[in-house]
């Protein structure tokens, strides 16, 4: 499946509709599942990203070669 045609096909499919109770469920479908990925992440997994990027702030950082070369 190609996903850009997919999604082609579908805006195509769209316009053409004329009924406005359709593009209400439509938009409610997609409201509904338009999730946040943050929501999805355990309170632990959130806090750890908060940290990482509290390091970061703090300038506590790490060059990405320096970091591989150790685990060479």
């Amino acid at each position: 499946m190609d996903i850009q045609a997919e999604k082609n096909s579908l805006i195509e499919y769209i316009t053409q509709i004329k009924d406005v109770s359709i593009l209400e469920k439509l938009k409610q479908f997609v409201e509904a599942n338009d999730k946040d990925f943050w929501q999805e992440l355990s309170k632990d997994q959130q806090q750890e990203i908060k940290q990482g990027i509290a390091e970061l702030d703090n300038g506590e950082k790490f060059d990405f070669d320096s970091v591989i070369a150790k685990h060479r």
